[in-house]
């Protein structure tokens, strides 16, 4: 302990001597001095004649806190000792893998590394020198300024994944197909081409081998496969590296659709975000997008839980800042939230910006949705209010079951087109939302044979008026392809 404080103190005492009455060297050592690790003070020494790069290091330092490697180890199941073997092959899958782990005897250790901790001068020098490199060597890469460089270029990890030397890995591919690509070498081109080679060699796959969250580019290529998010990485990797500002922007779970998302995104030369893709996939309707930053934020923290979040969700889709009126207080853990039906139960997707008793105001969320006020500690949640669809136009349909009013209800809509004429309707039921839980209508669906011409195909009578409703299977008690919908004059309208 006493020789690590008594290098802290000679190596910011020489980068003191070195960078005089600088400003941006006094904020670099005060920032490395603040993480108590020797080796950012040799980079504050390394940087005290060079302003522009003294700055770019000082970003990196003071967002090191909070950042870091989650990975895993092979070790000899006998003796805990680590191998050098990968899973990261192409013939090993989530499927099969353990049976791999079990034939060799090994099994997996996780570990984590922070970065305040663990980061070495050699590593971020050499990545800030790359990154300015980059800026400095490609012409489509001058054209971004300063903040967009810091934020989307500059930065040296863009998950959990191992460092690694990525951005030489990179370069070392792409340098050769730019010098020979034809066509404009801007950055939507350099950008097309990037995109067009990784698509070659690492895709999404649903048996992807998923047992840490990012990939090295070494452990991508070797492997081929991932989900959206490790794929996401390694396209934002590959652009970074060519100087071509980028980043990743999520949306955590959809309102009209299972699951959620992960998409790259890059920027043009006046800092637009452009796709990857043509964007059809906010077809789906996302409640809120989330773009992913590297310095942390206590605004993001305390608005979204997350302090490298930044939402975006109204620069790609309309969005409205509604107040909602909840029927229940929250308690002492609990926060005010609006759920939108994902994976057969609602899932919370916007957290209320403040409270007016049992009024909660949220800002930038997405229309076209179905949301529900709930109450939620993280762990379980509560109803809390009437379901509503905030429309195109911001309005809110609110949305209950009129007991006094029983209407039927066309379900063909609803049914998909190869099984209208075979699904057996014995093994479905439709139920209604009551506020707090489904509860079925306790009539039978009716199926007429050839109805798509003759009259209703499937229809169901008896059901309360205004409510939201469910078609369910009997056998699972899963919606049917999550089909959940509204009464629209006489006809099913899926949410």
């Amino acid at each position: 302990m006493v020789k690590n404080l008594l290098t802290i103190g000679i190596g910011c005492i020489v980068g003191w001597l070195m960078a005089g009455c600088d400003t941006p060297g006094r904020r670099l050592r005060s920032a490395a001095q603040a993480t108590g690790n020797p080796e950012m003070c040799r980079v504050a020494e390394h940087y005290a004649d060079d302003p522009l790069r003294a700055q770019a290091a000082t970003f990196l330092i003071e967002n090191l806190r909070g950042h870091y490697t989650r990975t895993f180890d092979l070790v000899e199941r006998k003796t805990g000792e680590k191998t050098d073997y990968s899973l990261f092959r192409k013939e090993i899958t989530a499927r099969n893998y353990r049976a791999w782990l079990d034939s060799l005897g090994l099994a997996v250790r996780y570990r984590t590394e922070n970065d305040e901790e663990a980061m070495t001068a050699d590593y971020l020098i050499r990545n800030i020198d790359l990154a300015f490199e980059a800026r400095e060597r490609y012409p489509w890469a001058r054209h971004y300024s300063d903040s967009v460089f810091m934020r989307y270029v500059l930065p040296y990890r863009i998950d959990t994944e191992e460092l690694t030397d990525w951005r030489t890995f990179f370069r070392t591919r792409y340098e050769p197909m730019i010098d020979t690509m034809a066509g404009r070498k801007d950055i939507r081109g350099v950008a097309r081409l990037i995109i067009r080679d990784v698509r070659k060699w690492f895709g999404f796959h649903p048996e992807a081998l998923m047992l840490k969250p990012a990939f090295t580019p070494e452990e991508a290529m070797a492997c081929g496969r991932g989900e959206c998010n490790s794929a996401a990485d390694i396209f934002v990797l590959a652009l970074r590296a060519m100087g071509i500002a980028a980043t990743k922007d999520m949306i955590p779970v959809w309102g009209t659709s299972d699951g959620g998302h992960v998409e790259t995104v890059y920027f043009d030369e006046l800092g637009n975000p452009v796709l990857l893709d043509t964007g059809e996939w906010l077809a789906a309707g996302p409640p809120r997008i989330y773009r992913m930053e590297f310095d942390r934020s206590a605004e993001a923290a305390r608005r979204f839980g997350q302090p490298y979040f930044r939402a975006v969700t109204g620069e790609y889709v309309a969005t409205s800042n509604p107040r909602v009126a909840f029927d229940s207080v929250a308690g002492p853990d609990e926060r005010a939230a609006l759920a939108v039906f994902s994976n057969e139960r609602w899932r919370p997707a916007v957290w209320a910006e403040r409270r007016e008793g049992k009024v909660a105001l949220f800002r930038e969320i997405g229309r076209g949705i179905l949301y529900l006020p709930v109450l939620t500690d993280g762990r379980s949640v509560r109803p809390a209010g009437r379901p509503f669809r905030l429309d195109p136009r911001s309005n809110l349909q609110y949305h209950e079951p009129n007991l006094d009013r029983l209407v039927t209800i066309d379900l063909t809509p609803l049914i998909r087109e190869a099984e209208r004429d075979t699904l057996n309707p014995n093994h479905y039921y439709v139920a209604y939302w009551t506020g707090q839980d489904w509860r079925e209508c306790g009539h039978p669906i009716v199926h007429r044979p050839g109805g798509s011409e003759g009259g209703l195909a499937y229809s169901v009578a008896g059901v309360p008026d205004g409510a939201i409703y469910g078609l369910f299977d009997k056998r699972t008690g899963r919606t049917y392809h999550r089909r959940i919908f509204r009464n629209g004059r006489g006809t099913a309208r899926r949410f």
